[in-house]
Order: structure tokens, then sequence, then C-alpha cells
């Protein structure tokens, strides 16, 4: 091999390691010599939103509130928390007072206002696991609303008499567990949505003798976009719990990529970090912590699963105005094989993990000149 060509892959390898300093580039192209390693630029043959089922039970954090985002809609969170009593624990004497504590960990919207939730009883047992954003709960009589700041390091509620002396015999039953069913946190007042630390929710019971502290067993969080999004043109929303995901097809039967022996890989998707720091004063838009890749079969939409859960091929934290993908050797072998049409594997979608619970939005590009680019490295094929 001459040393051009050697110092031809290492550059492949540094481009795939560094990425690249234009993600818009768009284009196949092909550059080194017959027989070596080259660099494939492969752009989306598509971009479009897709459904899912977002499932927010028992993930580590409850919503509850009302956003008016100026740029992704208006979104409500109602949020749902039950609690359970230690097999040891038992009211045994005067009940003088009941607090929920409830330490805030997230907050989408306005932090200088007021928050205001309405606290209300849950008639019955309710599901929690597999259950979608989407679903309605049917909530019981109104315990009392609540204010406070979206800032704040700890909420405490404390429940009136008339619903402790309510209470007073479940709470002293033998059964609470099952015959206790919990609360529903539905917005009110204000212009945030603020989430709940699931592991940190306590409610306390306080007697003349003792104070019993009973943790939340299971919380759930519904959202319903209230007001669609004003988007720039050219620009794409997606947005955390609200069961979407991004759907990317790409050409992989094209004459550069097909039955070529891949090495590297890495998916570029451009974001417009721009539009989405803009936001009023004292308003925050956290961005999501996560984004992950997965494959999907040929219908787009339903998860090709392993053990039951789907396959993760690469996740990442946006930067620098783009999320960047790295596949490591297990993905590379998914994609080989997708590339040689032998995997039910057949498109990409973007979307959230689900074991946290935000809101957390990304604008995507529709523009040809940026859409999602694969960057792979590969050994065409003999001819």
């Amino acid at each position: 091999m001459r040393r051009s060509s050697v110092w031809s892959c290492c550059a492949l390898l540094l481009l795939l390691a560094t990425g690249c300093d234009d993600p818009s580039a768009v284009g196949i192209g092909l550059i080194g010599e017959e027989g070596l390693p080259v660099t494939v630029r492969l752009p989306a043959d598509s971009v479009q939103i897709t459904s899912q089922k977002d499932r927010t039970g028992n993930t580590s954090r409850v919503l509850a509130g009302r956003v008016v985002d100026p740029l992704t809609g208006t979104l409500a969170a109602t949020g749902y928390v039950d609690f359970v009593m230690s097999g040891t624990a038992r009211v045994d004497t005067t009940i003088v007072g009941v607090r929920l504590e409830m330490p805030p960990d997230y907050v989408y919207g306005d932090t200088l206002g007021s928050v205001t939730l309405a606290l209300h009883d849950m008639p019955e047992d309710w599901p929690y696991a597999g259950v979608g954003t989407d679903t309605t709960l049917t909530a019981g009589p109104l315990v009392r609303t609540f204010t406070f700041a979206p800032t704040d390091t700890l909420v405490q509620v404390d429940l009136p008499a008339a619903w402790i002396a309510a209470h007073d015999t479940t709470f002293r039953s033998r059964t609470f567990s099952t015959s206790f069913h919990g609360f529903q946190f539905a917005p009110t007042e204000g212009n945030a949505v603020v989430g709940f630390r699931f592991s940190d929710i306590r409610m306390r019971v306080f007697t003349v003798t003792d104070t019993l502290t009973l943790t939340a067993s299971k919380v759930l969080t519904t959202v319903a976009r209230e007001q669609a999004p004003a988007l720039p043109e050219g620009r794409l929303l997606l947005q955390d719990g609200l069961g979407q995901g991004v759907l990317l097809r790409f050409n992989f039967m094209a004459d550069s990529v097909r039955e070529a022996g891949l090495h590297a890989a890495v998916l570029e998707v451009p974001i417009d970090s721009v539009q989405l720091k803009q936001t009023p004063v004292g308003f925050v838009r956290p961005l999501p912590a996560t984004v992950r890749l997965i494959g999907v079969n040929a219908e787009g939409n339903v998860p090709v699963t392993s053990l039951g859960e789907p396959i993760v091929l690469a996740t990442t934290t946006p930067e620098d105005g783009r999320l960047r993908f790295r596949l490591g050797s297990t993905s590379l072998q998914t994609l080989q094989r997708l590339m040689l049409g032998e995997t039910l594997v057949q498109y990409f979608r973007l979307e959230f993990p689900t074991d946290d619970n935000t809101l957390g939005p990304l604008l995507l590009y529709t523009a040809p000149t940026l859409r999602p680019t694969l960057i792979l490295m590969v050994t065409p094929p003999s001819l």
C-alpha cells in the first residue's frame, strides 16, 4: 500500500471520530482509491413525525402544570401519586395533621411567576405500568388548591381538617395500601410545568404522639397539547412526553453502500438550537438530556425487540447545534445486516428514553440541505 493510501485511511478514521465541520453538507460522495475504505455521506430520504407510546408510569419524576410556550405551543400536564404505608406502621392515636412534601427537580416555563395546582382525591385504583401519556383518568372530589413558586426546593401542602376526618378510618386500616388511592395534581393557574422527584415524595401523618412517613408507591403523568406550535418555516418539532418519534428513511440500496463492508458509522442530525434558546425573560425551555436511536421494522412505527426491549443503536445528548450518534460494534452489525438486506430493521427512529419524564423539545430541519446524514466508512463490494 502506498504511503498516500495509508494517510487516506487515517484521515477517514479521524473524520468519523471527530465528525464533520459542516453538518449541513449532503449528497453521496466517495473518497479514496479503488479497493480501499471510503467515506460515504448518505442523507435521509425522508424525515417525518411518527407516533409511539410514551409511558410515564413510575418514571423518575411526575409532572404537573400548564405552559404556554411561544414556540412549541400550550401543553398541560396532570400528575398522579399514590402512597404506601410500611407493614409495621400504624396510626393508633388522634391525627392532628397530614402534609404532602414534594421536592421539585424540573421546570419548563415561567420561573418568575407562581403555579397553582388543584389536588383531587382518586376514587379508585388506577393503572401506571404501560400507560401512555394520552390516557384520561377520572378524579374524585377537590381536596384543595395550592400555590408555589416553580423554583421552590420543597413544596409542602397541608391537607384540610375535613379531609383528614373523612379519611381517619382509612389511615387506621391495615389495608391502607389497597383502600387509599392517592391524588391527582391538575393545572389551574400559572405558566409552568413542574416536575417532582418520585423517590422523594412523602406524605407525613402527624399524631399526638408520633409522625408517620408514607412514601410514594406509584406515579403517572398525562400530557395534552392544547395549542399547536408556531414553528419557523422548514422546522419539525420533536417533543418528549407526547408520544412522538422521528422516522428516518435511508436508501441502503444505493450503489455506494449496498452490500459494502461496513467499518464505522456516525449519524448527524442538525438541530435549530438558536430558536430553542430564544425565550422570554425568566422562561426556561430545557432541552432533553438524552435522545436515542432505535431500529424499527418495515411498518416504521413498531420497534424491533430483543427480549421485549427496543434495539437501541445509540444514544446522545444535544450539543453544538446537532445530535451526533456514534454506532458501536453491536449497532454496526445491525447496520451491516441492513445494508445486506438480512435484518427486519428497515428504518431508524429518534425518540426519548422512557426512564425519564420531561417535555424537552428539539427542532429538526426539514430542508434538503440540512437533512440527517449517515457518515459511513465502507469497503465497496468487489465487482
